[in-house]
């Protein structure tokens, strides 16, 4: 995880060297949370031969939670940190895996990145986000952490419902790269030591929060 500290770091500097210098009209900080369904892609196989006819599809569920915490150096652009949780079983089971995951994405607002106004209000937009994350994922039926780097690509409509919330919704790909447990919580060990590159996406509904004292924030300015 140095690598998470180190991106933390760098994010911290930039927004000390930036805070001055940017428009202070407009609110910067949000807190964001959402619930939604987690649909694993891949790895389609797994690693026993009872799971015959048995997709990765059929782990899908809505079980999937996050929280996080944003910062908009202007309104174009900004980071946030974000926590996630996932959890893919089969039908009830104890074939099951936990996924645990921890954030650090840039954050770009599509109407200012393209010039497009979606409404004469300004009360939608759409902010499309990416970085690097890092999982923990535990099975239910076997000890052990598998320890996962990420990928994140998503995009995430928004509508302001009054000056302070805004109701989102997201889709995102993560991409798992080094993923020694299937979905049902086996191990890959025996036959591909080092891994395979996976990856499941997330459909979530959720409230943005947004902090200070402005009229506005940068979401909407």
């Amino acid at each position: 995880m140095l690598y998470m500290k180190n991106l933390i770091f760098f994010l911290l500097i930039c927004c000390s060297f930036t805070a001055v210098a940017q428009n202070d009209n407009f609110n910067k900080f949000s807190l964001e949370t959402s619930f939604g369904l987690s649909y694993p892609i891949a790895p389609t196989s797994f690693s026993s031969p009872i799971f015959e006819g048995v997709g990765a599809s059929d782990f899908a569920g809505p079980k999937h939670f996050d929280i996080g915490a944003r910062y908009m150096v202007s309104e174009l652009y900004g980071f946030k940190l974000s926590y996630a949780y996932d959890r893919f079983q089969y039908d009830g089971s104890n074939l099951a895996t936990n996924f645990y995951r921890l954030g650090l994405e840039a954050v770009f607002n599509v109407s200012e990145l393209f010039n497009i106004r979606f409404n004469r209000r300004g009360t939608f937009q759409i902010q499309l986000h990416g970085g690097l994350g890092g999982t923990f994922a535990t099975s239910k039926s076997r000890t052990g952490i598998d320890r996962i780097g990420n990928i994140i690509l998503g995009v995430r409509p928004m509508f302001k419902l009054t000056r302070g919330l805004a109701l989102t919704t997201d889709l995102s790909y993560i991409v798992n790269f080094k993923q020694h447990y299937d979905y049902a919580g086996r191990s890959f060990s025996s036959t591909t030591p080092e891994g395979l590159v996976g990856g499941y996406a997330n459909f979530s509904v959720g409230l943005n929060f947004n902090l200070g004292d402005r009229r506005v924030h940068a979401d909407f300015y």
